[in-house]
């Protein structure tokens, strides 16, 4: 009779499997004060089927019960226990990157801008609050002068090494977009004056045990950098999933950089606005500018 596996073989294979780093990594946050669940349930918008997130960890960051306002961060995170880097190919932001907004973010508020026409008719459009509320300016991954464009795995292929990029929209960004679209729907909603108000700030990250490197296309000779987080963007157009996508990838060493370079600053502004700038959140009657 074959012996079983011992103590150490055990604990080899339950590291290489990614259990053991879902909990280090929930801990990690649970310390930062956030509320956190491990191996979460969600609805898969375009199939109606029950999917699974690694790690959901919520934190209310603002809370004004007179004014009834608050704001919430939630991050929405899958562990990727993988030797393998992942590379980032990157270039220049242009001016519609610039007028880009999240779709992770909800916003309670609809900004609208008025003036009137030579006609005498009168002219409206909206102006995001990501844009109005300074959001833009706050949150790192819009305000970088870069933006993170294809992505692949470096595998051994024989002797040698390969790109590999087949599958991994599938299995790492798309399931990362249908799990914010299915958290978001959760998001209460204002029906009436008088209702709660919430800003609801999401960050779907993929943590990972491997290196991350970036190549800027642009360069004149582009290379290789070693980097602690990277932001992936994305256009997707199928079934109930429409809209600019972000996921961030980060090193789980540096996932602390992460929260305190990326999502502090957002959760400091939305703070701010609900504790000293209630009224110019609310007021949604916005200057026109040509």
């Amino acid at each position: 009779m074959a012996a079983g596996p011992t103590s150490d073989e055990i604990m080899k294979a339950i590291g290489e499997s990614g259990y053991l780093m879902e909990q280090e990594v929930a801990t990690q946050l649970e310390r930062r004060g956030l509320n956190v669940r491990t191996n979460v349930a969600f609805e898969d918008p375009d199939e109606a089927k029950s999917r699974e997130i690694d790690v959901t960890a919520v934190q209310r960051v603002a809370f004004a019960e007179s004014a009834k306002l608050a704001a919430f961060v939630e991050l929405i995170v899958e562990c990727k226990n993988s030797s393998n880097p992942f590379v980032f190919i990157a270039r220049p932001k242009n001016a519609a990157d610039r007028r880009e907004r999240p779709q992770e973010f909800v916003f309670p508020f609809r900004y609208t801008s008025r003036k009137t026409a030579p006609e005498g008719h009168a002219i409206a459009r909206d102006t995001h609050a990501f844009h109005h509320l300074g959001f833009d300016r706050a949150y790192a991954v819009h305000s970088a002068s870069w933006k993170a464009v294809q992505f692949c795995r470096i595998d051994r292929k024989g002797a040698g090494w390969h790109a590999n990029h087949g599958g991994l929209y599938d299995a790492t960004f798309y399931p990362m977009a249908k799990a914010l679209v299915a958290r978001q729907k959760g998001v209460p909603k204002m029906q009436r004056d008088g209702d709660w108000a919430y800003i609801w700030l999401f960050f779907p990250i993929v943590v990972t045990s491997g290196d991350l490197i970036l190549i800027d296309s642009s360069a004149d000779q582009p290379a290789p950098k070693s980097v602690d987080h990277v932001s992936f963007q994305r256009d997707l157009k199928s079934g109930k999933l429409s809209g600019n996508f972000t996921v961030t990838f980060v090193r789980q060493d540096a996932l602390e950089a992460l929260m305190m370079q990326v999502v502090d600053p957002v959760a400091a502004l939305a703070r701010d606005l609900i504790e000293n700038r209630q009224a110019f959140l609310r007021d949604t009657s916005v200057p026109w500018v040509d």
